[in-house]
C-alpha cells in the first residue's frame, strides 16, 4: 500500500506566502528536481504540487497568476540585458 504524504494547505494564505513556495519550487526545478502537479479529489481549482521534500495543497488560479507575473517580469528582464551589449 503506498504511503500517504500530508500535504500543506496553503490555499488560504496570503500571497506572498504563496508566492515564496512558488519561487522555492521553481528554483529547484531548474536545478534538475522533478515537480508533479495534479488536480486535488476535491475539483478545480484545487491542485498538488510535490517537488522533493515540498508537497502542498494550493489553487490553480494563483499558481497560473504567479507564473503570468513571473514571465513578464522576466521578459523585461531579458530585455534590459539585450539592451546593455
Amino acid at each position: 500500500m503506498a504511503k500517504r504524504i500530508e500535504r500543506q494547505d496553503i490555499r488560504l494564505k496570503p500571497d506572498a506566502e504563496k508566492i515564496q513556495v512558488y519561487e522555492e519550487i521553481h528554483r529547484r526545478y531548474k536545478a534538475g528536481e522533478r515537480v508533479e502537479m495534479k488536480e486535488h479529489r476535491s475539483g478545480f481549482p484545487a491542485v498538488t504540487v510535490d517537488c522533493g521534500d515540498i508537497h502542498i495543497l494550493t489553487d490553480i488560479l494563483s499558481v497560473e497568476a504567479w507564473w503570468q507575473k513571473k514571465q513578464e517580469t522576466e521578459g523585461s528582464e531579458a530585455q534590459i540585458k539585450s539592451r546593455r551589449r
